[in-house]
């Protein structure tokens, strides 16, 4: 498994970094705001930041960085995943678990993300594997380990919440509040978390425009009317089963007919074969987390009105397997017979040459390129060598500060060797990476969009506009 987790994650990065022409987005994003170490950031909480700090200091300043450590997680996430289903169903179940998830198109054509939702899956997989351990074998040491990770889980994304409410509902439904042991490692589990998230909970009160504003801005605060909230919500359902999930599903298919016919070769059972002991608590562990995610985002739609982001289902549609598994009926004595798990080897080589097939058909390199722009379309390198040299004599040095959209600036800072960081919209205000003083003193290279931006600023590629603001001394002393 860890073999082909890893040739999994170098096919993938070789093949997502040749058909983009720019890096995603989110990574970015964290690229930009790593550049200081903050309490949390304008749109999210800081763990992830943070981690892409340490990683740098390793790797260095780069899109390649991003990609690593993104596919780090994921692949990590995976294989917990993978295990927590051979210790409850056995070796042959969690092979068919593993090659469906991989193709869920979360972790294949988004391999090189690096954003909270990839943070994010570990924490709500390493919850899972602890929830096991704490229903089948009860130590503090679990609710201490857990207590860790629901801290690290709030400090990376607020959705970390959805996994807490699955483990609250195991703790009622296996009536774990029975039994003073466990209600005090629930109390020490809760207690933990808070410590850790305590200092981002206070910078939150600081903050105008933080986390919470940005979210009750955009998806909290969209207040769809009841016909809206019913579209939008069973849109985003299908797309996560029938579009993220739907490589998944029909390699499931496959090994629901190859079981079908090898459970002819089989003796019929003396008696009813009922799971008992562990198995029922792992089956209920896998239900809880694969069905209670999407019911809860569900609900948040229907009855609040929320804008469920299609994103969302990242750090939780690999759960959605097992589930699609228990509904087949397949059980590890009949994966093992016959021809059942070939069937799923070959479907899974299959499947992966399709999507690789598809994802570059769809690029600007293949025969059917998007109709509408695409991020990964975004000539950033061809912008940055646009701009970089003219900026650089009207500065009389390099370029230090980029100012203008994150994502393009972001960009364009990756191409040039000086390493600029990014004012991001021009606003001090989301860049706390950049000082007042500095920006007094000037020196600082503008971009808008096309259709944007003053009179006087150079026009080049596809209409992108420029111009530089010189330094203090350059014009005169003035701010």
């Amino acid at each position: 498994m860890a073999m082909l987790l890893l040739l999994f994650g170098a096919v993938w990065l070789w093949h997502l970094d040749s058909v983009a022409l720019s890096p995603p987005a989110d990574n970015i994003e964290q690229l930009t705001w790593m550049r200081s170490l903050e309490w949390g950031y304008y749109k999210h909480p800081p763990l992830p930041t943070w981690i892409m700090w340490a990683f740098v200091q390793l790797a260095g300043w780069s899109a390649w960085s991003s990609y690593l450590l993104g596919s780090l997680f994921t692949l990590v996430s995976l294989a917990i995943f993978s295990a927590l289903l051979h210790e409850i169903h056995g070796r042959h179940y969690a092979w068919v678990g593993l090659l469906a998830a991989l193709g869920i198109t979360f972790y294949n054509g988004r391999m090189n993300y690096y954003n909270h939702n990839i943070v994010l899956m570990l924490w709500v997989a390493l919850s899972a594997w602890l929830w096991w351990r704490i229903l089948t074998r009860p130590q503090r040491r679990w609710w201490l380990a857990l207590g860790v990770v629901a801290g690290l889980g709030m400090l990376s994304k607020y959705q970390y919440a959805v996994a807490a409410v699955c483990g609250l509902w195991l703790f009622v439904r296996h009536g774990l509040w029975r039994s003073p042991a466990q209600r005090q490692g629930l109390l020490m589990a809760l207690a933990i978390a808070l410590v850790i998230f305590l200092p981002h909970a206070l910078w939150l009160l600081e903050q105008e425009r933080g986390p919470i504003a940005y979210a009750m801005q955009s998806s909290l605060g969209a207040q769809f009317g009841p016909g809206q909230r019913l579209t939008a919500t069973a849109r985003w359902l299908l797309d996560w089963l029938f579009n993220r999930c739907l490589p998944a599903v029909l390699l499931l298919l496959l090994v629901w007919w190859a079981q079908r016919r090898a459970r002819r070769q089989l003796p019929s059972p003396s008696g009813p074969q009922e799971p008992h002991g562990a198995a029922v608590l792992g089956q209920s562990l896998l239900w809880c987390w694969g069905l209670l995610p999407p019911a809860f985002m569900a609900a948040m739609g229907v009855l609040w009105g929320v804008d469920l982001q299609l994103q969302w289902g990242t750090a939780f549609a690999l759960w959605t397997v097992p589930a699609c598994m228990a509904v087949l009926g397949l059980r590890e004595a009949t994966l093992r017979a016959g021809w059942t798990l070939p069937v799923a080897g070959v479907a899974f080589v299959a499947l992966q040459g399709l999507l690789v097939w598809q994802s570059y058909d769809t690029s600007a390199f293949g025969r059917h390129p998007p109709r509408s722009a695409h991020w990964r379309e975004f000539r950033s390198q061809a912008l940055a060598e646009a701009v970089a040299q003219p900026a650089r004599q009207e500065l009389g040095g390099p370029v230090r500060i980029i100012s203008g959209p994150a994502a393009a600036s972001g960009a364009v800072a990756l191409w040039l060797p000086e390493q600029p960081r990014v004012l991001i919209y021009g606003d001090p205000a989301l860049s706390p990476w950049i000082t007042p003083r500095e920006l007094e003193r000037g020196g600082i290279l503008e971009l808008w969009p096309p259709g944007e931006g003053p009179a006087d600023a150079h026009r080049v590629l596809d209409g992108w506009g420029w111009r530089v603001r010189p330094p203090a001394a350059a014009s005169g002393g003035g701010a």
